[in-house]
């Protein structure tokens, strides 16, 4: 059951309105089946490894408190450990780490062997780290476990955000859960709003760049090297606008139920940094990953090196979980680089006074050195990521290489006068149009939320607003791909 699909436009008002409908203390039960009927109607046969993990986590949660000796303690928290992550691993890496070592045991030659393919669950990821650092948060101490098994089960398995997260913290979540929620017309109307941006992004943006990018970035040599730097740029539009899009729909589905999810992207192509932008993009992951592996890898000693480690192999691991392939991991170490590199330039004095003084001899104020300052970090940011797009896009390392070469002849056909409107043109002016709405509703909404602005102007604006967005979604969207991006990680 897809979140752009005939079911759950059905499945969702029967769950609210039975929702409201149900008495308060038996409401985490409807959520409870809600949460299987949804998660079931894919593959009901991966139910089980979902409530294995969750069954897993439930016990040994309990059991910590009540151990003392350390070396118990531990051992508890490596049955959890060895638990959700052997699953994670067989299921997502196993075929990547198979395939590889069928690859180089042939040679490397092209069709030597079948390729090892292994449905990942739906999910998996996300609720794999909700539930350790659920256990986690116990074992050190900074939280007390859930004894209801019914509430614990439906934090993990809460349908809006059992897929493709946000990746909720107990403390946030399972306060919600037990709550008693009233129906709220004016919650509920901003919950649709919300889902209605999402939509917007997924099936008018994501998924028409869909048809288009993988095809320029499969096959590069036969397309001018603006266009295939343009695609780069697109494909990683792409991949914003599907994951946001589901993080809005999701979001927006639990606030009109009452809860309230956290906020999981914060306009990260606006970032003026990498660094800036990990903090944008998919919060909770990268908070995850931020407070269960960097600090306490950061933390561990004083050694100079300890920390650039960690900040690599932080966000090398960030990658791969993005992505089960080389060119992801790929990604994550030139992004850790890069992030040790600005790290190391921020803080070195020799080059601040260089900077400063060269500042000072053009005579710039305090807002004109900020201003190229992000300007500059701008520049290599979005190098990263056109490096980014066409890495992860392509369909191997051949076509990548390919891309960054095409690209590189860039200057020399600008030299040449070279560049023609025709290398633009392959993007529909429907989807150029969304992109430029897209990115100013945003701008608008990060200052005041544009829920606000359209209340305050009364009903007929409000309503004209998303009318309008609804059709612009029902007459340039695409409603025939299967799925988002997310089901893949």
């Amino acid at each position: 059951m897809n979140f752009h699909s005939i079911d759950f436009l059905l499945f969702l008002p029967v769950v609210v309105a039975l929702y409201f409908a149900t008495p308060h203390r038996f409401r985490w039960v409807l959520l409870l089946l809600a949460s299987n009927v949804f998660y079931g109607s894919w593959r009901i046969e991966f139910l089980p490894i979902l409530w294995l993990s969750t069954g897993i986590d439930y016990g040994v949660g309990r059991l910590l408190p009540g151990v003392t000796d350390k070396r118990k303690r531990f051992g508890l928290l490596l049955v959890s450990l060895c638990g959700n992550l052997g699953l994670l691993l067989f299921f997502k890496y196993f075929a990547l780490a198979a395939n590889t070592t069928l690859s180089l045991w042939h040679g490397g030659e092209p069709g030597a062997f079948e390729p090892i393919d292994i449905i990942l669950p739906l999910g998996i990821s996300f609720y794999t780290f909700q539930t350790l650092g659920y256990v986690i948060d116990i074992y050190r101490g900074r939280r007390a476990p859930e004894t209801h098994a019914g509430y614990f089960a439906v934090y993990v398995m809460y349908f809006p955000q059992l897929i493709a997260g946000p990746i909720e913290r107990p403390g946030r979540l399972l306060p919600q859960l037990r709550a008693d929620h009233a129906f709220d017309v004016r919650r509920a109307a901003a919950g649709g709003a919300l889902m209605l941006v999402g939509y917007f992004k997924k099936l008018v943006i994501a998924d028409r760049l869909a048809e288009i990018i993988p095809a320029i970035l499969a096959a590069p040599q036969e397309h001018s090297p603006l266009t295939v730097l343009l695609a780069s740029v697109g494909s990683i539009y792409r991949y914003y606008a599907d994951i946001s899009g589901y993080a809005d729909i999701a979001i927006g589905a639990s606030l009109i139920i009452g809860i309230r999810l956290s906020r999981n992207f914060d306009r990260p192509l606006a970032a003026a940094s990498i660094s800036e932008f990990w903090q944008r993009w998919h919060i909770t992951v990268t908070t995850w990953f931020r407070d269960y592996l960097y600090l306490p890898l950061a933390r561990r000693g004083r050694e100079w090196w300890r920390k650039p480690a960690a900040t690599l192999l932080t966000i090398m691991i960030v990658g791969l979980w993005h992505g089960a392939a080389w060119t992801w991991l790929a990604a994550g170490l030139i992004a850790g680089l890069v992030m040790i590199g600005e790290g190391a330039v921020r803080r070195s004095r020799p080059i601040a006074r260089v900077a400063n003084g060269a500042f000072s001899a053009m005579g710039l104020g305090d807002g004109q050195i900020r201003f190229v300052q992000d300007s500059a970090n701008r520049v290599v940011l979005w190098m990263f990521l056109i490096l980014l797009g066409s890495l992860v896009n392509a369909s191997g390392w051949t076509e990548a290489m390919g891309a960054w070469a095409r690209m590189a002849e860039l200057p020399a056909q600008i030299g040449g006068l070279g560049v023609r409107l025709a290398d633009i043109g392959f993007l529909p002016k429907s989807v150029l149009l969304a992109v430029i709405a897209l990115e100013l509703y945003q701008w608008l909404d990060a200052r005041r939320p544009v829920f606000e602005r359209l209340s305050d102007r009364g009903l007929p604006a409000a309503w004209a607003f998303y009318y309008a967005l609804a059709a612009a979604i029902l007459m340039f969207g695409t409603f025939d791909r299967s799925g988002f991006i997310y089901f893949g990680f």
